[in-house]
């Protein structure tokens, strides 16, 4: 689904922010030196269309979570204006360590909930897991269609991706251009190496009979935070209920509006600890051998 209410609006503030700069620098470069690259005509006019874009609020995430056609609306202009949003969510969500405990669990089978357009689900495919995009707008997976029946792509070229009839991308188990790659998660001792499988499915986490599982692992970043209560507790039960015996859950809680003098509390801590689940810490190895763990991250800023 996408970004918090509160964090994209202080993420478009930042964004904003930085692109009223970088049009006022890049303008007085193009006066002051001769030498400067200037700004030309038609990326002044991109810029600030994204800019107004925030200003009016057509990249703020719907006030109805639930309403399928307003997250239709949503991808559409974040697709026309907001591709610098999506790759900050991606930069903030990157993990090579996650990736790390994901191989040493033996994880095969991925859902990523409201995965958006989100490199995170394609990134994981590549890295060679079998990764399920659910979303409850049917925009990112048209998108992602798109993008991956593209000929000319340098990913599909070299990726010998293989599409199944019933829409599934399979990825050759061969090594794959890191540079043609989403950056999520890459890192030191992790590359594409392909070998994996992608699917996008557009529904709803509260229907049971969607993507019913079992999974290895359940992603979900920034999605249920704008759940109500009620909604949120349904939505960990349903993920929950999909998750194999030896599962991992991954819930990405960002909190834009966050001050030195507030606590950092995910929201599904208590949950997590009520039902068992051991939390995972990146310097703690001994929890890996638990039989269920939660990450739960908190960012802020």
């Amino acid at each position: 689904m996408g970004l918090g209410v509160i964090g994209a609006f202080a993420v478009g503030l930042v964004i904003a922010a930085f692109l009223r700069l970088w049009t006022r620098r890049q303008t007085a470069s193009a006066t002051d030196s001769p030498n400067a690259a200037a700004l030309t005509p038609d990326k002044r006019a991109a810029l600030d269309a994204t800019l107004k874009a925030y200003e009016n609020g057509r990249l703020w995430p719907p006030k109805d979570v639930r309403n399928p056609e307003a997250w239709n609306q949503y991808w559409r202009n974040m697709l026309e204006y907001g591709s610098m949003e999506i790759g900050f969510g991606d930069m903030m969500a990157s993990s090579p360590e996650l990736l790390g405990l994901l191989k040493r669990r033996n994880v095969r089978r991925i859902l990523c909930v409201g995965n958006g357009m989100s490199g995170e689900a394609l990134s994981l495919a590549l890295f060679g897991f079998d990764v399920t995009a659910l979303d409850l707008s049917s925009i990112p997976a048209s998108a992602f269609d798109v993008m991956l029946r593209n000929p000319d792509s340098p990913l599909v070229r070299s990726s010998g991706l293989v599409r199944r009839d019933d829409g599934t991308v399979m990825f050759s188990s061969t090594a794959i251009d890191p540079e043609q790659c989403p950056r999520i998660h890459q890192g030191e001792g992790h590359s594409p190496g392909g070998g994996g499988m992608l699917q996008f499915v557009t529904g709803d986490v509260l229907d049971a009979s969607t993507c019913p599982g079992p999974f290895d692992a359940v992603i979900e970043r920034r999605t249920l935070q704008l759940f109500t209560p009620d909604d949120q507790r349904r939505a960990l039960h349903m993920i929950q209920a999909r998750l194999a015996a030896h599962g991992i859950v991954v819930s990405h809680q960002h909190n834009g509006g966050w001050r030195p003098d507030q606590p950092r509390t995910h929201f599904a801590e208590a949950w997590a600890d009520g039902q068992g689940f051991v939390r995972w810490r990146w310097n703690s190895p001994d929890s890996e051998q638990a039989s269920r763990l939660a990450d739960l991250w908190y960012t802020t800023g």
